[in-house]
């Protein structure tokens, strides 16, 4: 049986993963799902096959990430959001987080949107309408978490991610055949990588034959 595209529902399994949210930021994520449904409709910033799985793809998703990043995050670590869309994971890490975090993203109603929501919730977020690469030109912070969802292969996503990093690394969510996207270029990096837990694909088949990976700039002897 379908099971419901519910916030409730997803608050729960949360619980039963120690991710623990609490009734403020319910109401924020309740918040930003009702405005994100709205302007979906409006101005299509999701799929239109994806706005009635919003809880069930998009914030699930983001919520792993959730879970993988508060292992190695400081309280002082800033976090830098690639291609950041309609908030995925960008809004989701700062409703959770109190550490900043940098959206950056190239399409003008978007970045209009998260601009909208981050100011709606008061969040601590910076905005960025630019493409990654004029971005990276100018910006010389390093960040310690990168995250990047529905973005680029694997090989672009070490180009784009390169200029931030120095003892920082990348999150991302890929299919099973991501080494395919490196061509070659894996003794540039660190990787890590497993199977998206069980617990979160009997959840929703959203996540099932998906690697979750993270990986940093190896340094130079």
């Amino acid at each position: 049986m379908k099971q419901p595209d519910d916030l409730q529902r997803l608050v729960s399994f949360l619980h039963t993963e120690n991710i623990n949210i609490s009734t403020q930021q319910i109401k924020l994520l309740e918040t930003f799902l009702s405005e994100l449904k709205l302007f979906a409709t409006k101005h299509r910033i999701v799929s239109t096959n994806d706005v009635d799985h919003i809880v069930s793809r998009h914030f699930l998703s983001s919520f792993y990430f959730v879970k993988q990043i508060s292992k190695t995050l400081t309280i002082n670590d800033n976090i830098l959001d690639l291609g950041s869309g309609a908030g995925f994971p960008g809004i989701i890490l700062s409703i959770v987080f109190p550490n900043k975090i940098v959206m950056v993203d190239s399409i003008r109603k978007k970045t209009l949107f998260l601009s909208r929501i981050v100011k709606k919730l008061n969040l601590n977020c910076e905005i960025i309408n630019e493409r990654i690469e004029t971005f990276s030109k100018r910006e010389k912070r390093l960040f310690k978490i990168i995250t990047a969802r529905a973005l680029a292969s694997m090989s672009d996503l070490v180009d784009l991610a390169s200029p931030f990093l120095l003892t920082g690394e990348l999150h991302t969510i890929k299919g099973m055949d991501f080494k395919k996207e490196f061509s070659g270029r894996e003794n540039e990096i660190n990787l890590t990588y497993h199977t998206i837990d069980k617990n979160w694909i009997s959840y929703t088949q959203y996540l099932d034959n998906k690697i979750y990976i993270s990986f940093s700039a190896k340094k130079q002897a």
